[in-house]
């Protein structure tokens, strides 16, 4: 399942008390209030996503594989990802491996272009009606099939088609996408009171 939180205006005042220690020490070395309120915001939402599909209840601790991917220790079973941008933060929990992202809608330079896609990709991202559009909708296919993947943005990405990416769901939200990739999701939007 996949699960969207899109009101970041309405972050202020989150229960810090909700998060576990590691967590509630990494959202405080942010510096800037909004990063702030996106790291404690996508984590509560893993906790509403893990009762919800789970019926895991309280704060939960991650571990880490070797290239940096995050699991739950005590469920190593449940299978997650989180991202966050300006816009929406989003989770996906899953009994397989998954990935997810999402991006604000914003300029994009020819020159990032030409650093991320494909030729094919490129050559549809220079007619396309709503290149920015189109550039983010590709990056979050992209983005979140190397976070299904566990390699992160390690490899060059001009040599990954999202088109050979089948098992993703891409969602179009107010000034942002979000693709998740694994199994088929679905995908529920969820308010200010269910995550704290």
């Amino acid at each position: 399942m996949l699960y969207i939180f899109d009101e970041v205006d309405r972050l202020d005042d989150l229960p810090m008390d909700m998060l576990s220690s590691e967590r509630r020490d990494k959202a405080l070395k942010y510096r800037s209030p909004l990063s702030r309120k996106l790291s404690v915001g996508v984590y509560l939402l893993l906790c509403f996503a893990l009762k919800e599909e789970y019926g895991i209840e309280g704060p939960v601790d991650f571990g880490y594989n070797e290239n940096g991917k995050p699991f739950l220790k005590d469920h190593q079973h449940i299978h997650f990802n989180l991202s966050h941008c300006k816009k929406a933060v989003a989770c996906a929990v899953s009994d397989s491996e998954v990935g997810v992202d999402v991006q604000d809608i914003r300029p994009v330079s020819d020159k990032v272009a030409k650093r991320v896609l494909t030729e094919a990709e490129y050559g549809n991202f220079k007619v396309a009606q709503a290149p920015d559009e189109y550039f983010c909708e590709i990056w979050t296919v992209k983005e979140s099939f190397l976070k299904r993947t566990g390699q992160g943005i390690r490899e060059d990405l001009r040599k990954i088609s999202a088109e050979n990416i089948i098992d993703r769901t891409v969602y179009r939200g107010d000034g942002y996408f979000c693709c998740v990739t694994g199994m088929d999701f679905q995908m529920k939007r969820v308010g200010r009171e269910d995550i704290g």
